[in-house]
């Protein structure tokens, strides 16, 4: 059930964004690029730290839609584990280890992230793009949680299913073209 008078029949946000595809669409994109353009973090680790965060702020709807995603991307249950885990022993690998001991730190904490973060990135073997990378998923992630929680959209489990399997084969490229065909409902077929 969504919070807002126009928003009771919402069940992701795709609806939010197909609702008002002008302030919207921008975002889409930049969520689009974020999470799939080429990066030394693969696809998968950028979900998963997206995961990371959404499980961090308490976010049940994105943390449902990640790890569909990551399922669907199929990624062991080990790894989704992780999620549930202390970061330290947890089945990541050792480099992408300090990425989300830093995502959570730049979610928890911002205004403490110092220059020794960035250090034990790059000495875990990140470029300063990944490290900028990184940095995207977990500040669009904070800024989806709270807009997904202020909207009060929770989804289920079919729609993760859906959503998962379609942001894992086709990424964000159908409901970018809903938006720029100014589409305000959408359909079956459109991620997130």
């Amino acid at each position: 059930m969504a919070y807002l008078t126009y928003s009771k029949d919402f069940r992701g946000v795709a609806d939010v964004f197909l609702r008002d595809p002008g302030r919207y669409g921008p975002l889409l994109q930049f969520i689009d690029d974020v999470m799939t353009r080429p990066s030394e973090l693969t696809r998968a680790e950028r979900e998963l730290i997206a995961a990371h965060v959404s499980k961090k702020n308490g976010c049940g709807f994105c943390l449902g839609a990640h790890r569909a995603t990551l399922a669907a991307m199929e990624i062991g249950w080990a790894t989704l584990e992780a999620l549930d885990t202390n970061l330290d022993d947890a089945a990541i690998s050792d480099k992408l280890r300090p990425v989300l001991h830093f995502a959570s730190k730049l979610t928890d904490a911002p205004g403490r992230v110092t220059a020794d973060d960035i250090g034990s990135l790059r000495a875990a073997g990140w470029s300063d793009q990944a490290i900028e990378d990184a940095i995207n998923v977990t500040a669009l992630f904070n800024y989806v949680n709270r807009l997904v929680d202020g909207f009060g959209i929770k989804g289920d489990d079919d729609y993760f299913r859906h959503v998962g399997t379609a942001l894992a084969t086709q990424g964000y490229a159908p409901l970018i073209r809903k938006t720029s065909q100014g589409a305000s409902r959408p359909s079956q077929d459109i991620p997130a």
